[in-house]
């Protein structure tokens, strides 16, 4: 549980370096497009959680580590290459084994639940955020998300696994579907996250 929340606290540096920046971003975009009078308090909050979360999940896979060093920051194991499992399912064995094996649960907590939860809130903020959002449109979003996460680690000193593209998958297909079973009960609320139709 301590690896989970260093996690989440490793994240809110990034997020907070990036909160002016999607703030400014997203007025020029609103005035640009003329969408000021279409969105609304919660849907431009909604915005700015969305792409601060995508801030926060790049800056666990895919933004180099940084340490500082007698001469200036550098990067983290810089110049070393990860592992690259091209072996689908091979997750499984290695679940397995760790945790029956080693007796290291927490790996299928981080490696195999952690991939899925990962993504559930963008599957869930896709549908919220923006109107008639298919199954299929969201799986592609967060397959096209975890596709573009792991080519950008094929050059550092993380993992790239075939594998994390269909557990991520997954999770933007469950928070889709969470989505879609708390809708008819929060619809209004829902709505209320959504661009006006008419100006």
């Amino acid at each position: 549980m301590s690896k989970i929340i260093d996690y989440i606290l490793n994240m809110i540096p990034y997020m907070v370096i990036a909160l002016p920046i999607i703030f400014l971003t997203r007025m020029i975009i609103v005035h640009v497009r003329g969408l000021s009078k279409r969105t609304t308090f919660l849907h431009e909050t909604g915005i700015h959680l969305f792409f601060l979360y995508l801030v926060g999940l790049a800056s666990q896979t895919i933004i180099p580590a940084l340490e500082i060093r007698v001469h200036g920051i550098g990067i983290v194991n810089q110049g070393l290459k990860g592992e690259i499992n091209l072996i689908p399912g091979k997750v499984f064995v290695d679940t397995w084994n760790e945790c029956i094996n080693n007796h290291y649960w927490m790996y299928f907590i981080i490696n195999f639940l952690g991939n899925i939860c990962i993504f559930i809130p963008i599957g869930f903020l896709i549908c919220l955020l923006w109107q008639k959002q298919s199954l299929f449109k969201t799986a592609m979003i967060g397959f096209g998300i975890s596709l573009f996460i792991e080519i950008c680690q094929l050059p550092q000193a993380r993992s790239t696994d075939i594998d994390d593209l269909w557990l991520n998958t997954s999770g933007s297909i469950i928070g889709f579907f969470i989505y879609k079973l708390s809708e008819k009960i929060l619809k209004k609320t829902y709505d209320r996250f959504k661009l006006r139709r008419n100006a």
